[in-house]
């Protein structure tokens, strides 16, 4: 009943109650049984009018469940199952790959610039989630719809990834999804030209279905920049494990904080359990706050999701095509990689940026801010920059810009004060919660400049500095500038030193080598290490070795592995074979590995067979400069190829 109907009631049982009362007052003691009639008459009105009540809060509640039924609906819609199957490589065992693996996580659908196959939508999710995919398949929420994407950007360092759906699945895409605007515009393209499928889509941008009237059809998601407050709900949609069907889990925003590389995170009590990874989170207006990354182990309902803050940054890089460079591939050597079939269609975006110094100190001693100057000058803030990165790759770039110096005092970035503890304030709206200084350097892009308030020998001086990519020492990231490299002599296997690598090792023990994460390389330069030796008779003596760093090979200090395979082929002389390695943190003490060559030399194919090794050495371990010399020397290419194989066959058509 309307809320109209009801009050006319009210007024119907008002007038009854006046009629009788006044007929009362001008009858005798007969009327008693007119006025028992009146309450009963009353009585039966009051049930009514409460039936109608009854019958007007349930429809109200029904209504309002329907509409949070829809709402709950138009989250979910555009969130997808990610179906990968992977097959990854192996550092601990170089020359070969790891069994194929398959694995779930989850994605949601995105506005996207159409592109030359005319899709203007895109899945976002986690990189850790299709990182080495052979397959991924997308599966929707609300029906057995399956189309096959492909990875277009991965960014590794932000754990972020933009997928494509395949050419051949675009119509079933549309189809299943109901973007039957964007099929019937995608095949009039050729007519109606490309501005006008861009400019009637762009409704998606504010939340508009793609499909005017059918409340079947998708709503892409909105990301919100704007960092959520504390104790804020927040509801984590994905496919975790424990059933196939989607699955929300509520929350609160617990806090707001950096990653180990200084990066916004935000933490939340929602669940995020495996297979929740890549899936939105949402605030209660259904804007994405996030994505879901990682939980912490041995807690509980400690989760972690990537803020959309971030998110909207690496899209951005996507858009513009921001692609990392080919020297910062590959352990640094993706310049010198012959090999251009290595580099893969996905692209990569920059890393994470900096700001070109070793480290930052606190400045909570007084007597160090008297020794700097900071007191005198009424200074409360504050940190001490513990040195400066002037000698890696990126001061050797033509690069214009400032540079920050060691006993430098860094005050501000960007006009935001910086504390004495290296703490800001999370924004102006919110002064009491504070958050590292670094989280306003790596929410930027490679390549911007900031402005900073330094005081230098007691002068405050401003200064304007480009922010560069970090090129570790230590690769950190399989197919980002990890890829597993080697060489194996005499049963001694050579590779680069890098995270995959350490991480394979599987020691609950914190490794030896983690004080060389953090260092910066120049130029190509790598960190070699003996990762194992393969038993043989040609090695007795050295069995069980593994771990040592590689200082030099009868003499020659190699920088990298494409240095070690070329002193290796072309420029040993003498009888032996003479490797000096140290254990980490024992810089004057050396263990010495000497071998005899014509040994080497004759155990070189027993050792490769026995271990089922094709190549003594990988193709990317494999200099420009020393291909070329072979391909000068040996025409046959039949012969070359053959003769990458061993050591021996190398040195004999160098040699001859």
């Amino acid at each position: 009943m309307s809320d109209e109907e009801s009050s006319q009631g009210d007024d119907a049982g008002g007038m009854f109650t006046d009629v009788t009362v006044g007929i009362s007052d001008n009858v005798d003691n007969n009327d008693n049984n007119t006025a028992a009639g009146k309450s009963s008459s009353d009585a039966a009105l009051l049930q009514e009018l409460i039936a109608r009540k009854k019958a007007k809060t349930s429809s109200s509640s029904s209504s309002k469940r329907t509409k949070r039924s829809s709402s709950s609906s138009s989250r979910t819609r555009p969130v997808v199952k990610l179906m990968v199957t992977s097959v990854s490589r192996s550092y601990s065992e170089p020359w070969r790959r790891k069994p194929q693996r398959e694995s779930s996580g989850t994605g949601f659908l995105i506005q996207w610039e159409e592109d030359s196959n005319n899709q203007s939508i895109r899945i976002v999710t986690n990189a850790h989630v299709v990182r080495n995919a052979t397959t991924v398949r997308a599966r929707a929420s609300f029906g057995p719809h399956v189309v096959s994407c492909e990875v277009e950007w991965l960014s590794l360092p932000l754990d972020l990834a933009l997928l494509r759906i395949t050419a051949g699945d675009w119509n079933d895409f549309c189809k299943g999804w109901s973007f039957d605007d964007l099929l019937k515009k995608s095949d009039d393209t050729t007519t109606n030209g490309n501005d006008n499928v861009v400019s009637e889509t762009a409704a998606v941008k504010e939340g508009a279905n793609m499909n005017g009237n059918n409340n079947n059809a998708t709503k892409l998601l909105l990301l919100q920049e704007e960092l959520p407050k504390l104790d804020e709900n927040v509801s984590c949609v994905g496919f975790p494990t424990g059933g196939q069907q989607i699955s929300v889990t509520r929350g609160v925003v617990s806090r707001i904080d950096v990653d180990s590389q200084y990066v916004l995170r935000i933490q939340i009590d929602a669940a995020i359990n495996p297979g929740n990874s890549g899936g939105p989170v949402f605030d209660e207006k259904g804007q994405v706050v996030g994505i879901a990354s990682s939980h912490l182990r041995g807690a509980g309902n400690i989760g972690y999701i990537i803020p959309s803050k971030i998110v909207s940054n690496f899209l951005q890089m996507c858009r513009d095509n921001d692609e990392v460079k080919v020297e910062d591939r590959f352990s640094g050597l993706g310049a010198l990689v012959v090999q251009e079939e290595c580099l893969e269609q996905t692209k990569h975006v920059p890393g994470i940026p900096n700001l070109a110094i070793l480290g930052a100190q606190t400045l909570e001693s007084k007597a160090l801010r008297r020794n700097l100057g900071l007191e005198e000058l009424d200074i409360i803030g504050g940190v001490r920059i513990v040195g400066s990165l002037k000698n890696n790759l990126s001061s050797q770039d033509n690069c214009s810009g400032d540079t920050l110096e060691g006993d430098d005092v860094l005050l501000s970035i960007s006009g935001i004060p910086i504390g004495m503890d290296g703490t800001i304030q999370l924004s102006q709206s919110r002064p009491d919660e504070r958050i590292n200084f670094r989280s306003l350097v790596t929410c930027q892009r490679v390549g911007s400049k900031v402005k900073l308030d330094v005081l230098r020998k007691k002068e405050r001086k401003e200064l304007e500095v480009p922010l560069e990519m970090n090129r570790f020492l230590v690769a950190q990231y399989d197919d980002f500038d990890a890829i597993p490299l080697y060489a194996v002599v005499g049963g001694c296997v050579f590779t680069p030193l890098s995270l995959p690598l350490v991480s394979e090792k599987k020691s609950n023990k914190g490794s030896s080598f983690s004080r060389y994460y953090r260092d910066q390389r120049n130029g190509n330069e790598q960190m070699i290490v003996l990762s194992k030796v393969l038993n043989d008779e040609v090695n007795v003596g050295y069995h069980g070795w593994k771990n040592l760093i590689l200082k030099s090979i009868n003499g020659y200090e190699p920088i990298n592995i494409q240095q070690l395979v070329d002193v290796l082929v072309r420029k040993l002389e003498g009888e032996m074979i003479e490797f000096r390695c140290q254990v980490v943190g024992e810089k004057d003490a050396d263990y010495v590995i000497c071998m005899s060559q014509q040994e080497v030399i004759r155990s070189e194919n027993r050792v490769l067979q026995r271990h089922m090794i094709a190549s003594w050495c990988s193709m990317e371990a494999i200099s420009k400069e020393l291909r070329e010399e072979l391909e000068a020397k040996e025409s046959s290419e039949a012969k070359r190829k053959n003769a990458y194989h061993t050591m021996a066959a190398m040195r004999n058509i160098t040699n001859g």
